[in-house]
């Protein structure tokens, strides 16, 4: 068994260090198992030291020009080994209490991939609790948040990885799509119990009242704004 850790970096020299120091206390757990195990970055065309911290860092590092959060999950999913793909944002740390649990998922049948929740580190105490709601949806729909998302490598090449029609919530698009091939298969999402931990960065800088106002944009139009970069900005700031 080989899982690739595949994480997408934009100007994220200031948070790959701990993300990858994590990555690599709980890709340990694999080691103990027998099982093999990679952490491939994806340099979305950084203008910062991401590419150079990865490596110091231990991890193999491909490139991808086109700047979007997709095109960069899509590119490290391509480029990975794997026999399972595990999708970690570059803000983000994994546990090893975490990877026991997936590993066990992973050894079942019926399991085509699936996701945790997310708490973050750090920002407003209200504004944190939202995550809250994205939690219970994730669990019930059975959608991985993009800051931890794993699925089986076949799966991610039937389905032609992450769609580019998407600047966010390109995550919960991948989802819908896995989901209907679990049906197919007779394989399911499964949502694990242990969160991983995210930057608090995101609640500081998504609750503005402009990106609420995108965020509610993209509810009644279904999700089709966020087809547009400009409004996503938050995503595609130079400076992280």
């Amino acid at each position: 068994m080989l899982v690739s850790i595949v994480i997408p970096a934009f100007n994220e020299a200031k948070y790959l260090p701990k993300t990858l120091e994590a990555a690599h206390k709980a890709r340990a757990v694999l080691g103990q198992a027998g099982w093999a195990s990679e952490v491939v970055v994806c340099d979305n065309n950084s203008t910062d030291g991401t590419a150079s911290v990865a490596r110091a860092n231990g991890a193999r590092v491909v490139f991808e020009p086109f700047n979007q959060i997709a095109a960069s999950r899509h590119a490290a999913g391509r480029a990975a080994r794997g026999d399972w793909l595990v999708f970690v944002d570059a803000d983000t740390q994994v546990s090893p209490i975490l990877f026991r649990e997936m590993m066990r998922a992973m050894a079942r049948d019926d399991c085509l991939g699936g996701g945790c929740p997310v708490r973050f580190d750090s920002g407003p105490w209200l504004a944190r609790q939202t995550v809250v709601a994205w939690n219970t949806i994730g669990r019930v729909m059975r959608w991985a948040a993009g800051s931890f998302l794993f699925c089986r490598a076949a799966a991610f090449r039937d389905l032609g990885g992450f769609s580019q029609d998407w600047f966010a919530a390109e995550e919960v698009e991948y989802c819908i799509r896995l989901n209907r091939l679990g049906q197919r298969l007779a394989k399911r999402m499964v949502i694990l119990n242990e969160p991983v931990i995210s930057s608090g960065r995101k609640v500081r800088a998504l609750f503005s009242w402009q990106n609420l106002v995108h965020g509610l944009e993209a509810v009644a139009t279904l999700g089709d704004t966020l087809k547009q970069r400009d409004n996503c900005k938050y995503w595609y700031d130079p400076v992280r």
